[in-house]
């Protein structure tokens, strides 16, 4: 019996059987109906003997001639030699791969893991990078792109700002390059002068006076900072350490006896190990905080267990400037 050509009026006619079946003309071109009655278009094509399927879409939301165009496409790419069905994942995967979705990976996959202090990362992420860039194809990012996104950040009056989301995006597709995600680096021939300027260094050194004051204020229980807080930013005082390396601190980096802070190297900003000196007045802050907790870490959070959130000490520090 000859097949008729598939019209709209021969596929409105199928009707639904009590098991699923298949019509396929000349070229894999098909359509599949299920009990329910619901119609996809299907193309059906081989590879090294072995048998492929791709479905098109559904009727009628796809009409006859627009599934008919869908399968010449796929037809031209396998007389091509192209594998259909690898080309539609190779294409969903370039698709999924904007700026957005790498700077969250690899928020989570390495910085979280790897940074003391990812905070100012995410504020990066989050801010300014997502809203601006987010939307972005990785495959067709351009120099211009970053450098027209970087220059609104100069100018809403943060300079200093987008040099250092600058350096953000530059280490950030340092490691899709590194995982074959980017085969260059957009941001790298970027220079932080000619966007946000060469930045003055911005030193600033509390007076003895001033040491006093927060000294007293971290004394005080009226203003509603935790004791952990306050112990943290009494040894940051008198270490001169970062709020990260105290932040992840564990009882075991410190030797009380030989008076001995040793802080290893994926714990500083520098990737080297420090070793800081404790005075009597340093090491009776830790004892104090000693006292009060039995977990592992130096300064923990709400459940005395666990480490200390890296938004806490920040927030605190607002506190106290308000």
């Amino acid at each position: 019996m000859m097949e008729r050509n598939f019209t709209d009026a021969y596929i409105r006619s199928l009707k639904p059987r009590s098991a699923r079946y298949e019509e396929f003309r000349d070229g894999g071109f098909g359509i599949r109906v299920t009990p329910k009655g619901l119609k996809t278009w299907l193309y059906r094509y081989k590879i090294n003997g072995q048998r492929h399927f791709i479905t098109i879409g559904h009727y009628p939301a796809m009409s006859l001639s627009e599934a008919k165009k869908r399968f010449i496409d796929l037809s031209d790419m396998r007389h091509g030699e192209v594998n259909p069905k690898e080309h539609i994942e190779e294409q969903k995967q370039k698709d999924q791969s904007t700026v957005k979705n790498l700077v969250l990976n690899w928020y989570t996959n390495y910085i979280e893991k790897h940074r003391a202090q990812p905070l100012q990362v995410w504020q990066h992420i989050k801010g300014d990078i997502i809203p601006l860039l987010g939307n972005k194809k990785l495959e067709h990012l351009k120099t211009r792109e970053i450098t027209q996104a970087l220059d609104k950040i100069v100018g809403r009056g943060s300079p200093v700002h987008a040099n250092k989301v600058l350096s953000t995006l530059k280490q950030a597709f340092n490691y899709a390059v590194s995982r074959g995600e980017m085969l260059l680096n957009p941001a790298m021939t970027i220079r932080a002068r000619d966007i946000g300027g060469i930045e003055k260094p911005r030193e600033r050194y509390l007076t003895l006076d001033e040491i006093k004051t927060l000294w007293q204020f971290l004394d005080s229980e009226e203003h509603g900072t935790s004791f952990q807080i306050r112990a943290a930013l009494k040894i940051i005082l008198l270490t001169g350490v970062r709020t990260g390396e105290i932040r992840v601190a564990k009882w075991s980096e410190f030797d009380f006896e030989n008076s001995l802070w040793t802080i290893p190297a994926e714990n500083t900003k520098t990737n080297i190990v420090m070793r800081i000196h404790l005075t009597e007045m340093t090491k009776k802050v830790l004892r104090e905080l000693k006292a009060h907790s039995d977990s592992e870490y130096v300064i923990t959070g709400a459940d005395d267990q666990s480490i200390l959130s890296d938004r806490a000490m920040p927030r605190a520090v607002i506190r106290i400037q308000s």
